[in-house]
């Protein structure tokens, strides 16, 4: 998993919305310096995952549903669909030629790592970084 650029911007639309007001998607992004066509594939992410939601009409825009203070890291990159596995071996249901009797080193300390990462995305909370 890399930090993809979808990723940075979901966190950069979340700030956007963390004041509480309804936001266009245009505001979003001349507010966040962010391209308009992925702020629209972004913003859809993150609706169909539930932590923004939108309305529409004049007064319409997308707000913010979820709880910064309980919304990790973690969750944004789930909302996103991103793969976060720092290799192919460590993916559940992968068959790795070199670790078919459990004894391969180098799955075994990309397993250590993936953990430690996922830890770390699943206790920084977005309140934390906006």
């Amino acid at each position: 998993m890399l930090i993809t650029r979808e990723m940075d911007y979901a966190v950069r639309i979340v700030r956007a919305l963390k004041d509480g007001t309804k936001v266009s998607a245009t505001e979003v992004a001349r507010k966040e310096h962010l391209p308009q066509a992925i702020t629209y594939k972004v913003l859809n992410s993150l609706l169909k995952s539930k932590l923004i939601g939108s309305m529409r009409g004049v007064n319409g825009g997308y707000y913010l549903k979820c709880d910064l203070s309980k919304t990790t890291l973690y969750d944004i990159c789930s909302a996103l669909g991103e793969d976060m596995s720092i290799t192919e071996c460590v993916r559940d249901g992968y068959d790795c030629i070199n670790n078919r009797c459990g004894e391969c080193i180098l799955n075994k300390e990309f397993n250590r790592i993936q953990s430690s990462l996922n830890r770390e995305l699943q206790k920084t909370t977005l309140d934390k970084l906006l």
